[in-house]
């Protein structure tokens, strides 16, 4: 004779947690983002055109298995330096690993990876974070040797080793083998390069100042052996100190802004979308809940940002949408195993145009196949089992 289960199941033993903002979105914790290998203090990563994203450790490289998914596949390895950027060409067909303030740049050939070799090698410059102008232009963020400030240079990696020449001045004077010059004691930050709108978007993080360079003046000055201007040449974003300090890196698919890092050191982070046309800040993440200094990458076939705070990784689907279950709530304490739960969030002063995430005892429930509506008002757990307690 079969007999029945019955299990305790505590409504207050689950997390509703509800986000103001005007549009659907989900946020899922990456618990197997690969972490920085021995020597190293950080990971970066770069989207790729698949909407997944390639991942550095400071030795081996890993590519995203799918999609919004929590697994990363280690393809390359002995790339050593601790990680500064990748930079993806604007084909695809190859990235440039940066090391950092050690210098070393690495080819790697995405099409057809494999483990470093010295001829991956192509150019050694000590610098913060690099980005494709075009296919055979690398833009640079270079901290400067004697410390005073941050400057930003132009590398060709057309044919192998690299060529650097100065592109962008602080002043139309300037001292001999300048490359790029941001205002004196400047900080360094990421650089995004918007092909569609032909921007490079540039930061001073010691003012936290955004400036917009045009890609055809950058490469112009490259060419010509020239410079261009900080302040007469740039378009200033805003107004120095509104946003976060990591710098742009990412535009996305409706024209926003995503900016990484914090107010300063020790001071709250997160990561802002921002208007670039009135300087408005328009949402800030912080899925990690700590207000840490983020590192941030979007890829925008996925619609997705990769948010890095203190080695653990989150993604925020900004595009996502759900279809919630259609049920009857019930307010009970306790349920049979086998039959189908249906919580709904009331009693909480719910916000316009809310998004909600549930979680039980503060835990991810998103790999549950039995629930639905995690990011809805109304939760629906299917055939409850004892282990679904709170």
């Amino acid at each position: 004779m079969a007999t029945s289960r019955r299990i305790l199941y505590i409504f207050s033993g689950l997390m509703l947690i509800i986000l103001q903002v005007s549009f659907g979105a989900r946020v899922v914790q990456l618990n197997n983002l690969p972490q920085p290998a021995p020597g190293s203090y950080f990971v970066t990563s770069a989207p790729l055109s698949n909407g997944t994203y390639l991942v550095w450790n400071g030795d081996e490289v890993f590519k995203q298995s799918g999609m919004y998914e929590d697994n990363f596949i280690k393809i390359a390895e002995g790339y050593q330096g601790d990680p500064a950027f990748i930079a993806v060409s604007p084909n695809g067909n190859i990235a440039i690993l940066g090391q950092g303030y050690l210098g070393d740049l690495y080819r790697f050939d995405l099409a057809n990876p494999q483990d470093f070799t010295p001829d991956s090698i192509i150019g050694n410059i000590s610098h913060f974070y690099g980005a494709f102008l075009d296919e055979s232009l690398l833009i640079l963020d270079v901290g400067k040797p004697d410390f005073t400030g941050s400057e930003i240079h132009v590398i060709s990696i057309a044919g192998g080793k690299t060529i650097s020449k100065p592109v962008i001045s602080h002043s139309f004077i300037r001292p001999k083998d300048m490359v790029i010059d941001k205002p004196p004691y400047a900080y360094s930050a990421t650089i995004a390069v918007d092909r569609i709108q032909g921007w490079v978007y540039i930061m001073d993080s010691n003012p936290r100042e955004l400036r917009r360079f045009l890609i055809s003046d950058i490469i112009n000055a490259y060419n010509t052996n020239s410079t261009l201007n900080w302040e007469n040449d740039g378009v200033l974003i805003g107004e120095p100190g509104r946003y976060f300090s990591g710098g742009v890196s990412g535009i996305t698919n409706d024209g926003l802004l995503i900016i990484g890092g914090s107010e300063g050191f020790m001071m709250p982070g997160g990561i802002q979308e921002v208007n670039p046309i009135n300087g408005e800040i328009l949402r800030v993440w912080d899925p990690a809940g700590n207000q840490g200094y983020y590192s941030a990458f979007y890829n925008p076939i996925g619609d997705s940002i990769l948010g890095i705070v203190n080695n653990a990784g989150y993604l925020i689907i900004r595009s996502y949408t759900e279809e919630c279950p259609e049920c009857i709530p019930t307010r009970k304490s306790i349920y049979e195993a086998g039959t189908n739960i249906c919580l709904e969030a009331t009693g909480v002063e719910i916000p316009t145009n809310p998004i909600f995430r549930w979680s039980k005892l503060g835990e991810n429930i998103e790999a549950n196949p039995r629930i639905r509506g995690i990011n809805c008002r109304r939760l629906l757990i299917s055939n409850a089992q004892p282990e679904d307690s709170g």
